[in-house]
């Protein structure tokens, strides 16, 4: 009975981050020969999004980079201002406090202590470009190769399989430029407000569900879509999903990105609750938490 009180006591006491080690390397449970695109793979919209001016219009995570690489996030979506000849994180017109070198830095550094890991990362241009005097691919290019990052990346452009890219950073390039020259898988084809395809140079479809205006009065027209793509994602065989739960839906001229996103997280975490088997592609999410990395995350463990 004392050692169950104690038990009890530390698990009221402690912060949850000391219970979550185990998805801190949930891929070590995955073999090599299982590729990215027949995985469950939790991610985040707008990852680097913590600040705001006005509640509600912003602000998509509660959680750092390093923290979420640490509850199980394998998919970053990082959107970056070219300021300066400088790279600095933005959501929209309100900057983030981080420029990319945080970024870099919190995800090698993440790499270094778990090898076993792979981490998607989705780099696109955000907001005007101001002050400059090069492109945006040679800002860019410029922080790749630093000699702190520069073995960090998967240096093909098409998607591997798990054991290929561990320790590494798999670039999605949705900014113009050239694989010679940035890298990446090119997916500058991406389309606003929509679903789509778009094949990398193995022409291994990545299939993106990212409707993000939720007009209804409710978010259930979101949700279709969201569940509609997790049952495609069960049943392929060689197809990257990127299943984009992330919406707004205005209140008085709020985009209110917080109301949607509490409910769809509390939507999936039920729907994995329901499910015995599968994978279900990359799941990306605002405000992410560890009950949410957790339910998706619940068939390597």
């Amino acid at each position: 009975m004392k050692i169950n009180s104690l038990i009890l006591t530390l698990a009221l006491t402690l912060p949850a981050s000391c219970f979550a080690s185990n998805l801190s390397d949930w891929m070590n449970n995955v073999d090599d020969s299982v590729s990215l695109t027949n995985m469950t793979i939790p991610g985040t919209h707008d990852s680097g999004a913590t600040h705001e001016p006005i509640s509600g219009i912003a602000k998509t995570q509660n959680l750092s980079i390093a923290d979420q690489l640490n509850i199980g996030v394998r998919y970053l979506d990082i959107r970056l201002r070219h300021y300066g000849d400088a790279l600095v994180v933005h959501h929209g017109s309100v900057y983030q406090h981080l420029n990319f070198d945080d970024v870099l830095q919190a995800v090698t550094d993440f790499l270094s202590l778990h090898p076993s890991e792979t981490v998607l990362m989705e780099v696109s241009q955000e907001y005007k470009p101001e002050n400059n005097s090069r492109t945006f691919e040679q800002t860019f290019v410029q922080y790749k190769n630093e000699s702190q990052y520069n073995n960090f990346w998967w240096g093909h452009s098409y998607l591997p399989k798990l054991g290929e890219a561990r320790g590494k950073i798999v670039l999605l390039r949705r900014f113009p430029g050239s694989f010679w020259n940035a890298g990446g898988i090119d997916v500058t084809q991406w389309s606003d407000n929509a679903e789509f395809t778009i094949n990398d140079s193995r022409n291994t479809p990545i299939h993106v569900q990212d409707y993000y205006k939720v007009s209804a009065s409710s978010n259930d027209n979101k949700w279709q879509e969201i569940n509609k793509n997790l049952g495609l994602a069960k049943q392929s065989n060689g197809e990257l999903f990127l299943n984009f739960t992330s919406g707004y839906r205005p209140i008085f001229g709020i985009p209110n990105i917080p109301g949607v996103a509490k409910d769809i997280n509390q939507r999936l975490i039920h729907y994995f609750d329901d499910q015995k088997s599968g994978h279900y592609g990359v799941i990306i999410s605002d405000f992410t938490s560890e009950a949410l990395t957790r339910a998706e995350l619940k068939f390597y463990f």
